[in-house]
C-alpha cells in the first residue's frame, strides 16, 4: 500500500518529548529550496541540503534546526510541490442547515466523488508528500464508508482531522477510529441547532458531545464562527474550553454559500470590543494547550500563516486547497464557498495534473493589493492584516484586487493588537520581518512554526 511519501520513524531518543496521542513519524519531501518538514512536536520548517541525512535518521526538529534556511528566493508563482495541508469533503450531505454554512449543506452535491476515487485520491496526496488531511462535508460521518476513509486516510500517514457538528458520533463509531495523530473538532455556533431534538441548548448538547469524545481518549477542539448573533456569548465557550482542557480555534463569519441569505449575521462596529477580548482570551489559550499538542492541522496552517507574512502572498492554492465532493478543486474553504479560482476536478484528471497546472491565484501577491492599501492603517508592518485575500475580496466586491477586510475586521485587528501588547506583553504569534527585500530575505524564526 501507498505511504505518505517520505516518513522516517522518529530517534527513540526523543520520545521523552513526544506530545501524547502522536504518532513518532518524521514527515518530509523535497522542494526546490531544499527540505520541507513536519515533526511529531508540531514543528514544520524548511531546510537546507545538508538535513537530509538527519531527517532520514529521523532526527527531531532541534537537531534540524541548525539547518534551517534563512534566505528564500521566491517567483510570482512560487507554491510547494504539494498541498502541506488538503480539506476533503467527504459529501455535501448534512443533517442540519445552519444559516452561516458556506457550502450549503444538506443535500448531496450532484456526481459526488465515488468511495473508490476519494481512496485514490488519499493514495495520489500520500505520493506527493501531503502532511495533514481534514474530512469535512456537510456531515462527514454521515458518508456511507466515512470510517473506511478515515482508517486509509490514517494508514498512509497523515494526520486526520475531522471538522463535525457532533450529532452523529457515537460510543461505537468511536471505538473504530484510531486516537494517534487525529483530531475531532465539533462546532459550537449557537447557531447549529444541535441540540433541539434533545430539547437542550447547543452549548448544553455540544460540550457534552466534546467531553465523551475526550473520555473515549482523542484529542478535541471546539470550531466557533464569530457572528453578530454570538459575539456576546463567546467568553463562555472559551472559559468553558480553559476549565476542560480542549482547544480552541474560531474564524469569522463570511457571508457566502446559505450565509448571503443571512447577512445579518456579519458583525458590526459594535461588536469590537466583545470580540477582541475573546480573540485575546483564545490566543492565550492556544499558548497554554498547543504545546500538548503534536503535530495537527492547526500547526501545519500556523506555519502557513508564518509563510503568507514571509513571502507576501496567500498561500492557498500554493500550500493548502479545498476538495469539494464532486472533485472540484479549489485553492481554499473561502474559495470554494464563494464558487471562485476552481483550478480542475479530480473526477477526470490526477490531483497532481490540477496542482501542477496553472492557477490564476499564483499570480495574486501582495502587490496586487498595492492601490487598495495604500492609506489604510492596518497596512502597517506592525499588523498582521488578512484582508490582502483574492477569495475575501471577491466575496465583498466581486473581484480578487480589493480589500478582504469589512470595518469590523480592520476595528478589530487596530483593537486586538493593543490588547494583546497589554495582555500578554508579546507581539502576536505570527513574527515579522522589520524589512522584506525584493528577494525575499527572512531570519529564520520566519520560517518555522510550532
Amino acid at each position: 500500500m501507498t505511504t505518505l511519501q517520505t516518513t522516517s520513524p522518529l530517534d527513540p531518543t526523543c520520545y521523552g518529548s513526544l506530545p501524547r496521542r502522536s504518532r513518532p513519524l518524521v514527515r518530509w519531501r523535497r522542494e526546490a529550496f531544499g527540505y520541507l518538514a513536519a515533526f511529531p512536536d508540531g514543528h514544520v520548517g524548511i531546510f537546507d541540503e545538508g538535513v537530509q541525512d538527519l531527517l532520514r535518521a529521523g532526527a527531531d526538529y532541534e537537531r534540524c534546526a541548525t539547518h534551517l534556511i534563512d534566505r528564500l528566493e521566491v517567483p510570482i508563482d512560487f507554491h510547494f510541490n504539494a498541498p502541506l495541508m488538503a480539506w476533503l469533503e467527504l459529501t455535501r450531505t448534512c443533517n442540519l442547515r445552519c444559516p452561516h454554512c458556506f457550502v450549503e449543506g444538506g443535500v448531496a452535491r450532484a456526481g459526488e466523488l465515488s468511495t473508490e476515487r476519494i481512496l485514490r485520491l488519499l493514495d495520489e496526496w500520500a505520493e506527493m508528500g501531503v502532511f495533514s488531511v481534514i474530512l469535512t462535508g456537510g456531515e462527514p460521518t454521515m458518508h456511507p464508508d466515512f470510517l473506511a476513509i478515515l482508517s486509509h486516510a490514517h494508514e498512509l500517514g497523515f494526520t486526520v482531522g475531522i471538522a463535525t457538528n457532533g450529532m452523529p458520533i457515537t460510543e461505537r463509531m468511536l471505538a473504530e477510529i484510531p486516537r494517534e495523530d487525529v483530531i475531532i473538532s465539533v462546532s459550537i455556533d449557537h447557531l447549529h441547532g444541535q441540540g433541539e431534538r434533545k430539547q437542550q441548548s447547543d452549548f448544553e448538547y455540544v460540550t457534552r458531545k466534546l467531553l465523551m469524545i475526550k473520555e473515549a481518549g482523542f484529542n478535541t477542539s471546539i470550531m466557533t464562527t464569530t457572528s453578530s448573533a454570538n459575539v456576546h456569548s463567546l467568553q463562555e465557550i472559551i472559559e468553558w474550553a480553559v476549565a476542560n482542557d480542549i482547544s480552541l480555534r474560531s474564524v469569522p463569519f463570511v457571508a457566502m454559500g446559505r450565509g448571503q441569505l443571512n447577512k445579518h449575521l456579519v458583525n458590526g462596529v459594535d461588536d469590537v470590543e466583545a470580540s477582541a477580548r475573546f480573540w485575546i482570551a483564545e490566543e492565550e489559550w492556544e499558548r497554554v494547550r498547543d504545546p500538548k499538542i503534536g503535530l495537527c492541522a492547526g500547526k501545519v496552517f500556523n506555519f502557513l500563516l508564518t509563510m503568507v507574512y514571509a513571502t507576501r502572498r496567500c498561500m492557498s492554492g500554493r500550500g493548502l486547497c479545498y476538495v469539494n465532493s464532486n472533485g472540484d478543486v479549489y485553492p481554499c474553504s473561502t474559495c470554494s464557498g464563494n464558487k471562485v479560482l476552481c483550478a480542475g476536478n479530480v473526477s477526470w484528471d490526477t490531483f497532481a495534473d490540477v496542482w501542477h497546472s496553472h492557477w490564476d491565484i499564483r499570480g495574486i501577491t501582495w502587490d496586487t493589493f498595492s492601490e487598495t492599501c495604500k492609506g489604510c492603517a492596518v497596512s502597517d508592518r506592525r499588523y498582521f492584516c488578512t484582508g490582502r485575500c483574492p477569495g475575501s475580496s471577491s466575496v465583498l466586491h466581486g473581484r480578487f484586487d480589493k480589500c478582504g477586510t469589512t470595518d469590523f475586521q480592520k476595528a478589530s485587528i487596530l483593537r486586538r493588537e493593543a490588547l494583546f501588547k497589554a495582555s500578554i506583553h508579546a507581539e502576536p504569534a505570527i513574527p515579522v520581518a522589520d524589512r522584506f527585500k525584493h528577494s525575499r530575505v527572512a531570519d529564520k524564526s520566519k520560517l518555522v512554526s510550532g
